[in-house]
């Protein structure tokens, strides 16, 4: 698994991100005491969108989950996905299309900007056939070996494989890690997503080689991310 550390600090949705992690990417360095530390805001939210069985298998299981990030909210800016959602540990992803469509992923990396990608079986998309229901999504695995299954651009949104998924891709190429002088320029827009499977993610049951049917690119009304709470605070 490809890791990379940055010791960049980012503000937004009242979180910094802190010296201490659970997973030990900043070992050596002390922890925060705890009237140190600023308090992670998350929005209100009376039921999930999805069944928590859905993270059964993942290390989310059983675990508190809140939404750290709304895109009506807080931004659909690239900027403002990463300044919510960085280093808040695993995180299952739902998106809701301008045309009524509701589908999602798991990401059980995390987001930490790091301008890098990871080989790993674990994440997958989901969608619903009907986007009133909240149970029954149907889960679309990794496929074509565990290479290339997460990305992480700190200009982009989610991304999930080279093209199984992206949601507000960086509008720069991003070339070994470095974003150019510029690194303000070129942030990706979470309004903007495109899906093409087969290749990285499963297909759909229907055989629809794209994420939201019969186009490979959707216009998103809203972006939320959740997350464990219990396992934000450890980083």
């Amino acid at each position: 698994m490809a890791c990379y550390f940055s010791n960049s600090v980012s503000y937004g949705c009242g979180w910094k991100r802190s010296s201490y992690s659970l997973f030990g990417w900043n070992i050596g360095k002390p922890k925060l005491a705890e009237d140190q530390r600023p308090q992670i805001k998350y929005h209100d939210t009376t039921d999930l969108p999805f069944p928590p069985s859905l993270l059964d298998k993942t290390f989310l299981r059983g675990r508190e989950l809140k939404c750290c990030y709304k895109a009506t909210i807080d931004g659909f800016s690239a900027a403002d996905f990463h300044n919510c959602c960085d280093f808040k540990g695993p995180c299952a992803i739902i998106g809701y299309t301008n045309k009524s469509f509701k589908f999602g992923a798991f990401n059980p990396e995390g987001y930490r900007s790091t301008d890098d990608y990871y080989d790993t079986f674990d994440p997958f998309l989901f969608y619903w056939t009907d986007s009133d229901k909240i149970d029954d999504p149907i889960v679309l695995p990794k496929v074509g070996g565990s290479g290339a299954a997460l990305f992480d651009y700190a200009r982009g949104g989610p991304q999930f494989g080279a093209d199984g998924l992206l949601i507000g891709p960086p509008l720069a190429p991003v070339m070994g890690g470095f974003a150019g002088p510029d690194t303000n320029s070129g942030i990706g827009d979470l309004r903007r997503a495109k899906s093409r499977l087969g290749l990285s993610y499963a297909k759909r049951e229907d055989g629809k080689e794209s994420l939201f049917g019969d186009e490979n690119k959707a216009t998103l009304e809203e972006v939320e991310v959740y997350c464990s709470p219990q396992i934000a605070s450890l980083y």
